[in-house]
């Protein structure tokens, strides 16, 4: 048992696309799922069993099988799980409840037509021996029901049991322009060293990394949705969104002054640019880290696909310089979820 190689530069988020409010309906979601695999040849995609109510995001893939251009074997389709009631649990019962109930979704096994599957555990449960939780997880691949397992808010620590467990295809973490914890608690380091990818979730800040935001700023928290997850979160309340809005206007006018790209163009360049370079933040080679934005229409998939472009040494110098210079306020998520995350 090995690895899962995961190829792509940059993946597919599903999440925008069923946990909100009011979802789009479930073949407008497909085809947009089958537009970035088809016009930009991305081969990972990204969910959740919790992503939404009544396995929602689960049935969303069930619906993209049935109108994919792409060969869905080509595909490697990883979704979160765990959850029993409102916490992750890693007991044996609830790990295989979780998996069992995924895979329904999915063409059997050994049908032609079958993604790989990598299973999630969506966070650490501290009640539970990690290697345990991965244990169980693992007996699902030597089993053949599922192809290989991946991480999700781990620890540099919590990496390394896991990986002396069982080959872990990806590490899920938040990372972007403005959420650059990894870079100094190891995560990247550890993951680099094992050569496992980061899939990077949150390349543009839920939002924040955008022309949108920037030039509509005045209007945009009162334009979030009511029962948006967004509110709930530090970086959107009023005064830390107004102090952060000084970098990421930075940002922007390096972005259209110095690239003549956009806010979401550089910010997930910076990412494909960071990954697999040699120098950044004082790092020796750095190891691959696939961002995986969404986009519920084409005309945004085009915006966040279509102008990715090769950053510089020297441009990646002068980002950091002003990254570093102009300080984050705010948690990547509130008080009470924080604890959850790099267990």
């Amino acid at each position: 048992m090995s690895q899962v190689p995961i190829n792509d530069k940059v993946g597919f988020g599903t999440m925008s696309l069923t946990w909100k409010p009011t979802p789009p309906p479930l073949e407008v979601s497909a085809k947009s799922i089958d537009f970035v695999t088809k016009k930009y040849g991305v081969k990972f995609l990204n969910g959740g069993e919790f992503y939404g109510l009544d396995n929602i995001n689960l049935k969303l893939f069930q619906e993209f099988f049935k109108v994919s251009s792409t060969p869905t074997s080509e595909l490697i389709v990883s979704i979160k799980g765990g959850y029993s009631g409102v916490k992750v649990v890693g007991t044996k019962e609830v790990v295989s409840k979780s998996i069992e109930n995924i895979v329904s979704y999915f063409p059997p096994v050994g049908d032609k037509n079958r993604p790989k599957i990598l299973y999630e555990q969506s966070r650490v449960d501290p009640e539970v021996p990690y290697a345990d939780t991965i244990g169980y997880i693992y007996e699902y691949v030597k089993s053949g029901q599922i192809d290989g397992i991946s991480l999700s808010e781990t620890s540099a620590e919590t990496i390394a049991i896991a990986a002396d467990e069982a080959p872990i295809s990806g590490v899920e973490v938040e990372f972007s322009l403005i959420s650059q914890d990894i870079v100094s608690n190891g995560v990247l380091a550890e993951a680099t060293k094992r050569g496992i990818p980061i899939i990077a979730y949150s390349p543009l800040g839920r939002g924040l990394l955008t022309d949108y935001m920037v030039e509509n700023n005045a209007k945009f928290l009162d334009d979030i949705p009511k029962g948006d997850m967004r509110h709930r979160f530090d970086r959107f309340a009023p005064e830390n969104f107004k102090h952060n809005l000084k970098l990421i206007k930075k940002l922007y006018d390096f972005a259209h002054e110095k690239k003549g790209i956009s806010l979401e163009a550089l910010a997930l360049s910076w990412i494909t640019s960071v990954s697999g370079s040699t120098g950044f933040a004082g790092f020796g080679k750095i190891g691959q880290i696939i961002p995986i934005p969404s986009g519920s229409t084409p005309e945004k998939i085009e915006s966040n696909f279509g102008h990715l472009i090769k950053l510089t040494e020297e441009d990646l110098n002068e980002i950091q310089a002003i990254t570093s210079e102009n300080n984050v306020q705010g948690l990547r998520y509130n008080a009470h979820m924080e604890k959850d995350l790099f267990r």
